[in-house]
């Protein structure tokens, strides 16, 4: 007998399956599983080449948090920008912040807030590349700019510094660098310094001249730092060239002197084991007889 407990589920199982064989053919179970996969992976292809596409269309993270809060400027600030835009003390720290991504603000001197960017005004010779830092009064006006960095040439930089700011040529006993001041009675206000680098490549022209700005207002209350001229090298005396015969005989002088401090401190060893007040006078004979030592 065909049991009602197995059967039902078996009609109810038959019920479903023939009708779904009979719209679909023929298909066997790895048929339905071959093409289950290649959806699958229809899917998959369509999602990574919709995350290339959005990839591609928004750049790569600057910072952290920049998916969140995304940046448009670039870390080195906007992509051109005159040497007049830069030194100035007209600027804000919202005007630094709005127009580079990267800022370095754990900076401070003498009661001045300072903020540190990366700065490169351009591909021509006359741009400079470097560490440009601004230093704020607690009022919020620029007091200070200094500038580190190189650039191919100095041209425009020191038209800038002459003209604008009154920066004079200064005598310097260092061979080769330009240096360019401001004075008053109180000491140096402002100073330029370029000079060549070490090694210059023809493949990197910009990096021709290093360059070290420091800039105040005029009238500024407090001078810079005086820096000290480098030392002279001092010239050593040499011992002069001995020559074969003399550096053999000296050789010789050296390895005797040597052999009879061991000798002398060999026997100074033995006298203080055996002090001859303690040794029979005929072995004292012995001992100072040379056929016997």
């Amino acid at each position: 007998m065909f049991s009602r407990v197995l059967g039902i589920p078996v009609l109810l199982g038959a019920a479903v399956a023939i009708p779904y064989v009979q719209s679909n053919g023929t298909k066997s179970i790895a048929d339905l599983w071959e093409a289950t996969q290649t959806s699958s992976e229809v899917n998959t292809d369509s999602e990574l080449t919709g995350t290339a596409r959005n990839r591609k269309s928004n750049p790569s993270p600057q910072g952290p948090g920049s998916e969140l809060y995304p940046i448009e400027t670039p870390l080195e600030g906007i992509e051109s920008i005159s040497l007049d835009q830069v030194f100035r003390f007209d600027v804000t720290k919202e005007w630094v912040y709005q127009h580079w991504a990267r800022k370095s603000t754990a900076l401070s001197e003498l009661g001045l807030y300072g903020v540190r960017i990366p700065l490169v005004t351009g591909t021509q010779l006359t741009d400079i590349a470097g560490s440009l830092t601004y230093f704020f009064d607690p009022s919020g006006r620029v007091q200070k700019i200094t500038f580190k960095g190189n650039t191919g040439d100095t041209t425009q930089l020191v038209m800038l510094a002459v003209r604008r700011y009154g920066l004079q040529p200064q005598y310097n006993i260092v061979a080769g660098e330009q240096l360019f001041q401001t004075k008053s009675d109180r000491g140096v206000i402002s100073e330029l310094r370029t000079k060549p680098s070490a090694v210059l490549w023809s493949s990197s022209p910009h990096n021709s001249f290093a360059v070290d700005f420091q800039l105040q207002p005029p009238g500024a209350m407090t001078p810079l730092p005086v820096q000290q001229a480098p030392l002279p090298e001092v010239n050593t005396p040499t011992e002069p060239q001995l020559t074969a015969e003399e550096a053999a005989k000296k050789a010789h002088e050296e390895t005797a002197a040597e052999q009879l401090a061991a000798k002398k401190e060999l026997q100074e060893s033995f006298n203080r084991f055996f002090p001859r007040s303690r040794v029979p006078e005929e072995q004292i004979k012995n001992l100072d007889t040379l056929e016997r030592y």
